[in-house]
């Protein structure tokens, strides 16, 4: 079986008849609704720069150097686009399809892990979860790096149950594209293959091919873009060239509390003269990952929004993604659910093997997010993680009270 028998699989799930038929309709229903609600026009800015990349994609002139983001979204956009035309309704129906159905991966993962309890009751938190549920609507690549990261998981679990490799390269080529649509992603990759070598309970004699076989899988998947980055900018890099960007300005005591552009290298050699200060910069931004409310958002600035307007007017000024009331939402849903996952990871009991498996990637991204700055919505591709572990949690409470009460 390959990733395309995989996706095959996923789809035959939505018949109407089954549980994750069900989930998937419910879901649909749910992000249809509130993608109709939506005005005609983009709630953060970045999209613009998708956009404009998918665009120049369908004419035909391919990618050019003002465009310095990963490559996956605009190739999503330009496939969507040609499809349906140059509307952007049509691409959120396309990602609230694509939402529904990460109700039924997730439904699987939690029902190969845990039980088909524990299955349901991620399922269905998946299906009416805010931010889940909000990112269908979003023009951003939140929602196809979460389904891609999925289908890692689950391709990996499938593996320790049926004739791995072709799982495994499946595996490999659903985390090259994570990591093409949010280069982060790629940062589970060596947490996977630790987890191959001494967590999956596989025999050293094969567990060591298959980790060889996913890391080739990764490096030939993105050597076509490495190698194109290298023509256009001259240098070797790693699927996003704004990534060094990104880091912290680190200084010592003794130099100047001034904000200064740092050029190429200049930021990596602040660090490692200064570690101490990264190193605290870094715990912080681990914390912050998992934060109750969203902050750290550009677009939250009315005068932003208007600067943005001024030069494409689909920018839509009265942003409801960034009002107070979001807070009150992301508090009264993702603290229950973080609540319930810390139950599920230590009540998961003879399921702690595979467990461990999305534990990691939860993890690895709180850590590749904590070199640069933490946000919420760099969380929501991995959040699936918590809400599986919110089912093991829910159902082993309910059990431990059934118990009691008796």
């Amino acid at each position: 079986m390959s990733s395309r028998t995989i996706l095959k699989d996923l789809w035959r799930a939505v018949s109407l008849r089954s549980t994750t038929g069900l989930l998937f309709w419910l879901a649909l229903v749910a992000r249809i609704v509130h993608v109709a609600l939506l005005k005609d026009g983009f709630y953060f800015s970045d999209f613009e720069a998708y956009e404009s990349a998918a665009l120049a994609l369908l004419s035909g002139a391919g990618f050019d150097l003002e465009y310095a983001r990963p490559p996956l979204y605009p190739f999503f956009i330009a496939v969507v686009y040609a499809i349906s035309g140059h509307h952007m309704l049509a691409l959120r129906l396309a990602q609230a399809i694509l939402g529904a159905l990460c109700t039924v991966v997730i439904y699987k993962i939690a029902d190969q892990i845990f039980s088909r309890q524990a299955a349901l009751v991620a399922g269905l938190i998946a299906v009416f979860y805010p931010y889940y549920v909000f990112i269908s609507g979003l023009l951003y690549p939140t929602l196809l790096t979460a389904f891609l990261l999925m289908c890692v998981i689950y391709a990996v679990v499938l593996a320790q149950r049926q004739n791995p490799a072709p799982f495994y390269i499946a595996a490999g080529i659903f985390l090259s594209l994570a990591g093409l649509a949010v280069p982060a992603s790629l940062a589970f990759t060596p947490f996977l293959i630790l987890w191959l070598v001494f967590l999956s309970g596989t025999p050293l004699k094969k567990s060591i091919p298959y980790a060889l076989l996913i890391t080739v899988v990764v490096l030939v998947s993105l050597a076509p873009w490495t190698i194109y980055c290298y023509q256009q900018y001259g240098k070797l890099v790693l699927i996003d060239p704004r990534m060094e960007k990104h880091l912290p300005v680190v200084k010592s005591d003794a130099e100047s509390p001034e904000y200064v552009e740092y050029g190429d290298g200049e930021r990596i050699t602040k660090i490692f003269k200064n570690p101490g200060p990264f190193l605290t910069n870094m715990s912080i931004e681990f914390l912050h990952f998992w934060s109750f409310v969203p902050d750290r958002v550009v677009t939250r600035q009315q005068t932003y929004r208007e600067e943005v307007f001024k030069r494409d007017k689909r920018m839509v000024l009265d942003n409801p993604y960034t009002s107070p009331l979001m807070d009150w939402i992301s508090i009264m849903t993702y603290g229950p659910v973080f609540i319930l996952a810390l139950a599920g990871i230590f009540l998961c009991g003879s399921s702690w093997r595979m467990a461990s498996l999305p534990l990691l990637l939860l993890l690895s991204q709180a850590f590749a997010y904590s070199f640069f700055f933490t946000q919420i919505r760099y969380r929501l591709p991995v959040e699936f993680c918590l809400m599986l572990f919110a089912g093991c949690g829910a159902v082993s409470l309910w059990s431990k009270l059934k118990k009691v009460a008796r």
